[in-house]
């Protein structure tokens, strides 16, 4: 007979094991402190009638990219050129591409696929002032922007940063987190017009 428990239990207790074994060879942690928190996030969705490919063009033209020569720099410890860099690649809206995930495109292992992108947007400065806070604030930056085609338009969705990392209690990162709410809501108000 089995034991029906709920799946978070067995992800906590697969947790607790792994962090228990450490590394191989090793001697076994003596004591693991898992803990956990409900966040309050305020989720935000913008809604234009403008086509779907003509907002993606518009926020790909917008945005600078990360790219290949950043990396470079930032791989050969070249700080002041990197710098320089990514304040120029954050342009007038204060930020920028990361990555970008085509969910819409792996929909076609369902069916078909769909105008549909999520964006990883974010200013790697502003990153750096809240992860020198508290490296746990790495996990929001960059943001994540979901973009994609509805029967009306398009639509945007993404989680309110200062909702996000106000779970560090945190003043120097909650001043960050509140500019990158602005930065954010400008740059989709002014993509969507």
């Amino acid at each position: 007979m089995t034991c029906a428990r709920p799946a978070s239990m067995f992800a906590a207790a697969a947790v607790a094991t792994l962090f228990q074994a450490g590394p191989i060879g090793a001697q076994p942690m003596t004591e693991t402190r898992i803990s956990t928190a409900i966040i309050p996030v305020e989720h935000v969705v913008v809604r234009t009638k403008k086509p779907y490919i003509e907002v993606k063009a518009a926020l790909e033209t917008r945005l600078g990219r990360l790219d290949s020569d950043i990396l470079r720099l930032l791989r050969e410890n070249k700080v002041d050129e990197l710098r320089a860099a990514l304040e120029k690649l954050a342009g007038r809206d204060g930020l920028a591409i990361h990555y970008v995930a085509a969910h819409g495109d792996w929909l076609i292992l369902n069916g078909g696929r769909r105008n549909g992108i999520v964006y990883y947007i974010g200013n790697v400065l502003s990153a750096v002032a809240m992860t020198r806070q508290n490296f746990g604030a790495g996990l929001y930056a960059p943001l994540r922007v979901a973009v994609y085609e509805d029967e009306n338009g398009t639509t945007f969705e993404y989680d309110k940063p200062s909702t996000l990392f106000a779970q560090f209690h945190d003043p120097k990162i909650d001043e960050v987190s509140h500019s990158l709410d602005d930065r954010l809501a400008a740059l989709l108000a002014a993509v969507a017009r």
